[in-house]
């Protein structure tokens, strides 16, 4: 099939959870059609990646810059007109000539939207199929911020919230395919009014790269940090520093779980892996045993020497990739429930977690004096990966979905077939 994919960020390198996402489909999707490819570009070191997505697909690849300064007022401006921010953020002219460029080498079979916001850029374009990968409920995470932003951001997010579901909602009624990454996600827009065709498409990772069983492993060893030595064992974040949802959860785990377990291990050693740390994070390298790393050439080089990998978020939304990367690597993971919710795992199976600062910190002290259950745990939490959240799988349903373009149904029916198999 022609092919037309476009994203709202650069899907290369793979080293956060949308381009993770992004890049691993757009990979699949090349493996056997011809794509062309449209993205925006944020960050101008990213267009040194045009060659290397290039040669990926066999259409043409168009970077767009983002001017941030008239993303920023274009984006107000749609506040005012009673739409939401997002989409003003990303209806860029210069997107959309280069949109216009693309199709004059059309016409094309199907086209795949990475995000909502990219949707508008695709409702007039025609073609048999027109897949959006929404990823999760976008607006729902405005929600969870508005819960915890103080007056009058409060009062943004939440008007956000109301216009990026509505925009959401209309966005399902015309699209062949919705993709979801998690079946609580598909749920959830199906609860909240989203019609159509849903499908749940998982994320995976890399399987390829697992660190030595357990009891092959040093364990309370001694660590290398630059010319630094310590000892005692290593719990590990990793993320993206840039996004609030990171930033209060690495604060809430040394604020209100690191000491507790401390109290239990006294040399354990928390480090913080990500770009863009803010200065509130940095700070946080003050403190006896916290090491705030910042960006690092491979992130899984830090992670796979860990003992534990933890994700105490309070606001998540969707799949948060860094428990399956760890899953994955073989490190056994301690999390809060939002950070499993989009996950099919079993506390107590293939992950553990914690409702509560005492219940986190109990989890962590009670993995790190228990070798055999790190042993289970870790199993486990591989043979899940291998069986679900694996690309392969979740390319050969895309696959499916790609050659099964199903009969469009009435936005007015409320009792629209949903399938929501993670098969």
């Amino acid at each position: 099939m022609k092919i037309l994919f476009l994203a709202h960020r650069t899907p290369y390198p793979p080293n956060k959870g949308d381009k993770i996402r992004s890049f691993h489909l757009l990979s699949q999707l090349a493996r056997s059609h011809d794509v062309t490819l449209l993205y925006f570009v944020d960050d101008p070191q990213d267009l040194n990646h045009t060659s290397i997505l290039q040669s990926l697909c066999r259409g043409k690849v168009f970077p767009v810059r983002m001017n941030r300064c008239w993303a920023m007022c274009r984006a107000f401006l749609s506040l005012v007109r009673g739409r939401s921010f997002s989409e003003g953020f990303y209806a860029a002219k210069s997107f959309q000539r280069a949109v216009d460029d693309a199709l004059r080498d059309g016409p094309f079979d199907a086209v795949f939207i990475f995000s909502s916001a990219m949707a508008s850029f695709a409702k007039n374009i025609k073609a048999r199929i027109r897949i959006v990968d929404f990823v999760d409920v976008d607006s729902d995470k405005w929600g969870q911020l508005a819960e915890v932003m103080t007056f009058p951001l409060s009062i943004l997010y939440r008007i956000e919230q109301r216009r990026l579901l509505r925009l959401e909602v209309e966005i399902s009624h015309w699209a062949t395919w919705n993709l979801f990454v998690s079946l609580a996600d598909a749920e959830l827009f199906k609860n909240r009014g989203g019609m159509g065709n849903i499908e749940v498409l998982p994320n995976g990772t890399d399987l390829e790269l697992r660190r030595l069983p357990l009891d092959q492993m040093p364990f309370h060893g001694v660590g290398i940090h630059g010319t630094e030595e310590f000892d005692g064992p290593k719990l590990i974040f990793i993320g993206t520093m840039n996004y609030y949802p990171n930033v209060d959860a690495v604060h809430y785990f040394v604020k209100q779980i690191f000491p507790l377990i401390r109290q239990k291990f006294p040399r354990a050693v928390f480090e913080v892996v990500g770009r863009y740390p803010p200065r509130s994070v940095r700070r946080l390298s003050k403190l006896d045993g916290v090491r705030v790393l910042g960006e690092v050439s491979d992130i899984r080089s830090f992670l796979i020497r860990a003992d534990i990998s933890v994700a105490p978020m309070r606001i998540a939304r969707g799949v948060q990739t860094k428990v399956l990367e760890a899953m994955g690597m073989g490190v056994p993971v301690v999390a809060t429930q939002a950070a499993t919710q989009g996950i099919d795992v079993c506390d107590g199976q293939e992950v553990l977690t914690g409702r509560s600062p005492v219940e986190f910190a109990s989890q962590v002290t009670k993995l790190l004096s228990d070798a055999e259950l790190r042993k289970s745990i870790t199993k486990k939490a591989w043979n899940k990966m291998k069986q679900v959240y694996n690309w392969e799988i979740s390319g050969a349903k895309l696959e499916r979905l790609l050659n099964s373009a199903p009969a469009k149904q009435s936005p007015e029916s409320k009792d629209a077939e949903v399938s929501m198999s993670q098969g």
